[in-house]
């Protein structure tokens, strides 16, 4: 099933159900049974995450911080010294409250050798703690959910976590991010196709685009922005009259 927008109060029962009247699907989020009709509650994407069970994918604008998501965030200030003798610093991930990070929470970092951390340093970590209306706590090292992934001491720039360098950092929708994060997204997946590039992308709605040249990477954000808002092949369409363009402009520019 393709998603469809909704709204609260929208129908959606024979989206649900097809032409089986009967509710036989089960139903997650944002939806409701009321006299033998399936109502939205929320605004979003209606969408299948089974054979048979539906929900509304909500974009919901503030992120709620949950233990081993894994997050972009910018450092913005140091604020103390832990008790192992590194420095902690309150690094911005979009939630309502910041995020602690100490730099001994980076693979092989010691009290005598660790990053030194700058306001603005945009960093790929996880989070390691979230408790209830306190700050959470953020690691740039493994976690019990990195299996497979071999340990890289900070200083090689090879870690799973660390500093994100070069590149562009932009902001986007959590229910954007959460769509980029599956294997199977059509936008990353034909961009991949005809461009060359890295992205990063964190549950909190931050994403990291690097490529070879700086109209593409405006290529690849409006693409994955104008995503949002289209079926698979509207996407397929988009990707392709977008590079096109670009690579036309691109030339056009070479010959003047």
């Amino acid at each position: 099933m393709s998603f469809i927008v909704v709204l609260p109060g929208d129908d959606v029962t024979n989206h649900v159900t097809g032409n089986d009247q009967r509710i036989s699907p089960k139903l997650g989020l944002g939806l409701r049974l009321k006299n033998n009709r399936v109502l939205a509650t929320c605004a979003g994407r209606l969408l299948q995450r089974s054979n048979n069970t539906y929900y509304v994918q909500q974009n919901i604008r503030r992120y709620r911080p949950q233990v081993e998501d894994r997050v972009l965030g910018i450092v913005e200030d140091r604020v103390a010294s832990d008790d192992g003798g590194g420095d902690v610093y309150r690094v911005n991930i979009g939630a309502s409250h910041p995020a602690l990070l100490s730099n001994l929470s980076f693979e092989g970092a010691t009290k005598r050798n660790k990053p030194n951390l700058q306001t603005g340093m945009l960093l790929y970590a996880r989070v390691q703690s979230a408790p209830d209306a306190m700050d959470p706590t953020l690691s740039c090292q493994l976690g019990p959910h990195d299996g497979g992934i071999s340990r890289k001491d900070w200083m090689t720039n090879e870690g799973a976590y660390g500093e994100m360098k070069g590149g562009t950092a932009t902001k986007i929708s959590l229910g954007l991010a959460r769509e980029l994060l599956d294997p199977k997204n059509v936008v990353l997946y034909e961009l991949g196709k005809s461009l060359a590039f890295e992205v990063c992308i964190g549950v909190n709605g931050f994403i990291w685009i690097h490529s070879t040249r700086p109209e593409y990477t405006i290529l690849i954000q409006n693409a994955i922005k104008n995503s949002q808002i289209m079926e698979e092949a509207q996407v397929r369409g988009m990707v392709k009259a977008l590079i096109q363009t670009v690579q036309r402009q691109m030339e056009d520019a070479g010959h003047d």
